[in-house]
Parts: C-alpha cells; structure tokens; sequence
C-alpha cells in the first residue's frame, strides 16, 4: 500500500469527523439574545457577585461623544 495516501485518506477522514463533532458540540450551545446582549443588567447574579463588583456596576458610564453605537446599518 502507498504509505502518502494511506495517511492523507486517514488525515481527511479526521477532518471530517473532527467538523462532525465540532457541529454537533456547537447544536448543544445556547446562543444569548440580542436583549440580553443589549442590557446586560437584566439579570443579575446577586450570588456571585463581590461588593466591589455591585459597586462598579451601579455605576453609570457617560458614553464618549465621539464613539458611534454599533449597529448593523
């Protein structure tokens, strides 16, 4: 048997099934709304949060007037 096509079949096979699992893997993900990605505050994690991590979320942050918000347009 040639030894070069033996490992190159065996190389594409592994691709193959490698993207398999990868697709299957990422079915099983649970992409965030787009509001959850807007407003981060929504929920809150009381339970996991530090004092100094309430502190610098009740903080409000002026946006920069030369910053533009990201939009799709």
């Amino acid at each position: 048997m040639n030894w070069p096509l033996f490992w190159g079949i065996a190389l594409a096979f592994g691709v193959i099934i490698g993207n398999i699992m990868l697709i299957k893997h990422s079915a099983k993900m649970k992409m965030p709304s787009l509001k959850d990605l807007a407003d981060p505050q929504a929920k809150p994690d009381n339970a996991s949060q530090t004092d100094a991590a309430k502190q610098t979320q009740s903080k409000t942050v002026t946006p920069n007037p030369d910053q533009k918000p990201n939009s799709p347009d």
